[in-house]
């Protein structure tokens, strides 16, 4: 079957994903070993829209029962949880910090993301009293784009170190 086509069997049509060519591959390897950073940064970005998508029906489900702040608290200490332990698996390939200064970047972090989201919350609720819950969990979503990048830094650079041998 050729590469990249859809062919009809018994059990319905059957994708044959085109299968890169070595050259492309030889490519790829060779800015993956250039730009170890780029990777980084697209599975943190990946990890991020995850737990932003996650904090925001945490969010939501919270909201049926508390007020917007505290219940954006109890989505950020669940959210904060769940992806700094996908960090630490999937974009900085199972580094183990030292348990100290992990538990010190969650504490640090989520006291940032009270802070910069609920002011986040305040200022909208300013600006219009009647937003929605939805309205709400968008604003913190989008005003986590800045926080995650800050996040980065900090895990890249402080917690998630690998060890020098």
């Amino acid at each position: 079957m050729a590469n990249g086509a859809v062919e009809q069997g018994r059990r319905g049509l059957r994708l044959h994903p085109p299968t890169p060519s070595p050259a492309a591959l030889r490519r790829l390897d060779g800015l993956r070993e250039r730009h170890p950073e780029l990777r980084r940064l697209v599975r943190f970005a990946v990890v991020g829209a995850t737990g932003t998508g996650l904090n925001a029906l945490f969010y939501l489900a919270m909201r049926t029962w508390l007020p917007p702040v505290p219940a954006n608290i109890v989505a950020l200490l669940v959210s904060t949880a769940l992806t700094t332990e996908m960090n630490r698996r999937f974009t900085f390939d199972g580094v183990v910090a030292p348990r100290w200064r992990a538990s010190v970047q969650d504490v640090c972090t989520v006291v940032f993301y009270a802070f910069y989201s609920s002011g986040v919350l305040l200022l909208l609720d300013w600006v219009d009293p009647a937003a929605a819950a939805w309205e709400e969990a968008a604003a913190v979503a989008a005003a986590s784009v800045l926080g995650g990048l800050l996040r980065f830094l900090a895990m890249r650079y402080w917690v998630f170190v690998p060890l020098r041998r």
